[in-house]
């Protein structure tokens, strides 16, 4: 039976150490997958409950602590804090999830901060994600409290409860296009990464005018990046069903929803956003460096003659 002090450690700290990160994060950071990468990680990092560790609302415990002790003069006595070896038990392993799925190059960059909170920082400092310091106070109150607002439709989201999300809809209709997430995330894009029912999808999806759908966050992922990071080919037909220029809309990184299906092995996926994807539309996804690249990773992820046929099928000179 576990003592009342790991129990409550344990729901204090969570320590996930059963998660595969290489599996959930299957890129390494790198320069051409920076976002992409931030993007996976910080799922992962939400759905065990280890937000306030990269961004610094999970304090850490100070080192020592003063116990009760009946043979010292005081009557007190100062021993090592077993919070604070819980807190950095787990900060320690979200760097290791950063620093094993990290290039060489960026390990050397990352590995010398000690915190996972600082790690991070780091990424966002390179990444551009961190207001200037003269805006930055606004920046946190006003996201905080945007975000503290949401924290229901959130919970809905992420569990797939129409009932609940139904009520805060009915009650704030423009909530179906609010940034109610830390990455800049609509409710739409919640629901689509974390896998829920089909259910939530389609009743959200009534409520929501198709430029509702191009909303994208911090990097540039739409809700049709998220369903094909996820294969889940079903929730795709409905994006573009509801919107028919989803395929074509590209990150920040120039990646359109075809290249993030290729580059995360998701084989379904791909073969059906390849029949919905233009051509024509910048960046063209079939020439030049975007048709290479593309090539690349079909060869690198699948290795299926019948997919890179397909492809250089439809590849320009």
């Amino acid at each position: 039976m576990a003592s009342p002090l790991s129990s409550s450690t344990a729901l204090k700290y969570p320590y996930p150490d059963e998660v595969n990160i290489r599996i959930l994060v299957p890129i390494e950071l790198s320069p051409k997958h920076c976002f992409l990468w931030r993007t996976l990680m910080l799922d992962v990092i939400e759905n065990e409950g280890l937000l306030g560790f990269i961004y610094g609302t999970t304090v850490a415990p100070p080192e020592r602590t003063t116990v009760p002790d009946d043979s010292s003069v005081t009557g007190t006595m100062e021993t090592e804090n077993q919070d604070y070896k819980d807190w950095k038990k787990t900060d320690q392993l979200l760097r290791r999830w950063f620093l094993s799925t990290m290039e060489a190059q960026f390990r050397l960059q990352f590995q010398g901060f000690p915190s996972a909170k600082e790690m991070w920082m780091l990424l966002d400092m390179m990444l551009g994600q961190i207001p200037e310091p003269s805006k930055r106070d606004i920046f946190k109150e006003a996201a905080a409290k945007n975000l503290s607002h949401y924290l229901p439709l959130h919970r809905a989201a992420l569990e797939g409860d129409w009932e609940r999300a139904g009520k805060f809809i009915e009650e704030e209709p423009d909530s179906v296009r609010a940034i109610i997430g830390g990455n800049c995330e609509t409710a739409l894009m919640v629901a689509v990464r974390s896998g829920r029912r089909k259910h939530f999808m389609k009743k959200l999806l009534q409520l929501m005018l198709p430029a509702d759908l191009v909303l994208a966050n911090g990097q540039g992922f739409t809700a049709l990046h998220f369903a094909a990071m996820v294969g889940d080919v079903e929730v795709a037909k409905l994006l573009v069903q509801k919107n028919p220029d989803l395929p074509d809309i590209a990150n920040i990184q120039k990646s359109k929803p075809l290249f993030t299906a290729a580059l995360l092995g998701q084989r379904n996926m791909f073969l059906y956003l390849i029949t919905v994807t233009k051509e024509d539309v910048e960046p063209k996804p079939f020439e030049g460096e975007s048709g290479r690249q593309l090539l690349e990773t079909l060869w690198a992820e699948f290795k299926d003659s019948d997919l890179i046929s397909l492809s250089m099928a439809l590849l320009h000179e």
